[in-house]
C-alpha cells in the first residue's frame, strides 16, 4: 500500500474543514462544545493540513521524510498547529 495516500487524504479533509471554519464558522458537531475561538481553530486545521500535505509530498518523491528538511518543517508546523488548536479551546474569546 502506498502510505503517502493516508497523509494526503488527511490533508485534504483538514483543509476543507479549516476553510469551512474560517468562512462560515462551521465546527464539527463533536468539537462544538470545546472550541471557543472558531477562527483560530480553522487556522490550526489549515496548518495541520499543510503539514500532512508536506509529509505526503515526500512519498511522491520517493524519499523518507524523516531525515530531510521537509520532515523537519512538517514536524514544526504540526506542533504549531497543535498549539493553535489548543489555544482555540481556551478562554471565552468571540470571533
Amino acid at each position: 500500500m502506498d502510505w503517502y495516500l493516508i497523509p494526503g487524504a488527511s490533508a485534504l479533509l483538514l483543509a476543507v474543514s479549516g476553510v469551512a471554519a474560517l468562512r462560515t464558522g462551521f465546527v464539527l458537531p463533536w468539537l462544538r462544545r470545546r472550541v471557543r475561538r472558531v477562527a483560530l481553530h480553522g487556522w490550526g486545521q489549515l496548518v495541520m493540513g499543510g503539514s500532512f500535505a508536506l509529509q505526503s509530498v515526500s512519498g511522491f518523491v520517493g524519499e523518507s521524510a524523516v531525515g530531510t528538511a521537509e520532515g523537519l518543517v512538517a514536524a514544526v508546523s504540526m506542533v504549531a498547529a497543535l498549539i493553535l488548536l489548543l489555544v482555540a479551546q481556551l478562554g471565552s474569546g468571540r470571533d
